[in-house]
């Protein structure tokens, strides 16, 4: 992940080489971040320009669920300024899916937890793609439920039920990324 301290957002011969593959082959230029300052990060990878005064990055990949919701106003910037917005860890690496908030609106709207979370994301105003992260096929086909979820979460009832959602799952961030790092990884 791009961090200030990996040194990406401030190497000038990284940029040019990065810059020169986009140009001489075509290659869409992103990075991927993480942790309590994605936000910031966006934001300074916003302003790394090329030679000719275009964007540097064309996409970012970001940790956004309905736990961690502090990148959103970045994203919607990134958005804005034409970049695509990849999300990982949309269901906060299964804690999403446990939350109260989810599990009651899920069960009143005869959904599953998974397809709620992805749903709500897929809602946001900076039209993200959204990894899904199943690892078999009765997940993925669940998962893909979220699409039409997301569709109703348009409209004006669903718009309420989104805000119940995103207003009741919403953690602070720091909490959040020091859960994060007491997880178990297999």
């Amino acid at each position: 992940s791009a961090t200030f301290d990996s040194g990406i957002l401030t190497d000038e011969k990284a940029h040019e080489a990065l810059a020169r593959c986009r140009q001489e082959r075509g290659w869409s230029i992103g990075l991927s971040v993480s942790g309590a300052v994605q936000d910031d990060i966006i934001r300074k990878a916003m302003t790394i320009k090329t030679s000719d005064g275009s964007q540097l990055f064309n996409s970012v990949q970001c940790t956004f669920n309905v736990l961690e919701q502090k990148p959103g106003p970045a994203l919607l910037e990134a958005h804005k300024a034409g970049m695509d917005i990849i999300i990982k860890e949309g269901m906060g690496n299964g804690r999403a899916l446990q939350h109260e908030v989810i599990q009651r609106v899920a069960k009143r709207m005869g959904c599953s937890p998974d397809a709620l979370a992805l749903a709500c994301i897929l809602a946001q105003p900076f039209r993200p793609r959204v990894l899904s992260g199943a690892v078999t096929p009765e997940q993925l086909t669940s998962n893909m439920e979220a699409l039409g979820i997301a569709n109703h979460l348009a409209t004006e009832e669903g718009k309420n039920i989104l805000k119940e959602v995103m207003e009741g799952c919403a953690m602070d961030s720091d909490q959040y990324w020091k859960d994060r790092s007491a997880l178990a990884w297999n």
